[in-house]
């Protein structure tokens, strides 16, 4: 395999080599400074690499202009393009101008960096696909073949059970967006369609900030898809980082999921699926929930076929794991198992499967929160209590403790002014 690095900044040029170098020993990497050189002639034997590493920024260039010049060379090898985080506006260009892959360079890891690699150099560097890279191609080419009305699809960025998440825009426009396009395996599945349809139905009925704004839904060569907005600021997951959030952040951020889930309740919508996956943050901040797709109206919670359990078992309610009829409180108490992780940093119960873990919620008391955060263990205790019949009832309640509990309290004056 043979690569090409093109960016200014040294210290990156030398990891990104040295990563490369430690995956596939025998590879040639060529390192290109544009501080130093200009842009490659059309001598320059671009065809004699397998990939090229090219960044936005190049110091006294623009990279996306050295793109579309090797974009116009019959022989250029695919293109790994980096931008900074939060440039999705630069990706969405860059994609369209040809760029095969792209990543965030405050982002990049090692295992980032190595995927896209050898997503990209499959030919070279792999005779036998492994499974996993051949669903991933199988999914940039399901992306690649999707025909959607004034929408592009430009690049796969996730996948799930159900569903493969591609980075998209408007054609008109470079605003990112993101395509949602269920599996062909699900969609022949009738009672999965009418589940990844209904999601659409129901976050319509919301119309909130607060959850992630759904523009259009259909099907394509007979692909189920949703088109959504982009969110800039990455998930709770991400945000989380496996570590505790300052206290009052987590305050902040839990009275901003107790209002979205003030907005879907208000409706009759249980999310039934409340996870740091979808929990998503916008460029400003703002949380927003995303993934209905397990939600179900609170008319319907009872059709749920007896004994189904859905959702994920670090978040259940018990009356989830028991598979009973649901109503607001299961989101509650999901919302008190990521409060909890906000707090400290780690899960509220721990286990080698999903039904030791399952079984905990039914039968272990959850653990204490430590000294430094005793104050919010009323809170927490109220929100997770095994009984639903002693829980918060509905986020209402919640927002109402905590701004007698700890709003007041952050503001003395405050109280004074309420007598």
């Amino acid at each position: 395999m043979r690569l090409l690095i093109i960016d200014d900044d040294e210290d990156l040029r030398n990891l990104i080599s040295h990563y490369v170098k430690q995956e596939w020993p025998q590879a040639e990497i060529d390192l290109f400074d544009p501080l130093d050189r200009d842009m490659p002639e059309e001598s320059f034997p671009l065809g004699s690499y397998d990939v090229v590493i090219l960044d936005y920024l190049l110091g006294r260039g623009d990279g996306l202009d050295w793109l579309a010049h090797f974009k116009r060379r019959a022989d250029c090898p695919k293109i790994l393009f980096l931008t900074g985080a939060g440039n999705e506006i630069i990706a969405v260009r860059a994609m369209k101008a040809g760029a095969d892959d792209y990543q965030r360079k405050q982002e990049l890891t090692r295992e980032k960096l190595i995927a896209a690699v050898r997503d990209l150099s499959a030919d070279a560097v792999e005779r036998t696909l492994s499974p996993e890279l051949a669903a991933r191609m199988e999914g940039q080419s399901l992306g690649a073949r999707i025909r959607i009305p004034g929408i592009k699809v430009l690049h796969l960025i996730g996948e799930g059970g159900t569903s493969r998440v591609y980075l998209a825009s408007r054609e008109r426009d470079d605003e990112p967006l993101v395509v949602k396009i269920l599996r062909s395996e699900v969609t022949a599945d009738s009672r999965a369609l009418a589940r990844f349809m209904e999601e659409y139905s129901l976050v319509e009925r919301i119309q909130s900030r607060h959850v992630a704004r759904i523009y259009d839904h259909g099907t394509a060569d007979e692909h189920a898809y949703l088109v959504m907005e982009f969110f800039e600021g990455g998930d709770l997951n991400k945000r989380l980082g496996g570590k505790a959030l300052p206290p009052p952040e987590c305050l902040r951020l839990f009275r901003e999921l107790m209002l979205a889930l003030g907005d879907i309740h208000e409706k009759g919508i249980l999310h039934r699926d409340l996870k740091p996956q979808n929990l998503m943050f916008r460029d400003d901040g703002s949380l927003a929930i995303v993934d209905f797709g397990i939600a179900k109206h609170i008319d319907a919670a009872d059709m749920t076929g007896h004994g189904e359990i859905l959702g994920t078992p670090r978040y259940m309610s018990p009356e989830q794991v028991q598979g009973k009829v649901l109503d607001l409180r299961t989101d509650i108490y999901s919302a008190g198992v990521l409060l909890f992780q906000m707090l400290t940093g780690r899960h509220v119960f721990e286990g080698d499967s999903a039904v030791e873990v399952a079984l905990q919620h039914l039968n272990t008391p959850p653990p204490s929160l430590p000294e430094e955060l005793e104050r919010y263990q009323r809170l927490l205790d109220k929100l997770l209590e095994k009984d639903r019949d002693a829980r918060f009832r509905n986020a209402d309640e919640v927002l109402g403790f905590l701004a007698r509990k700890f709003e007041q309290q952050a503001d003395p004056d405050r109280t004074q002014r309420l007598i």
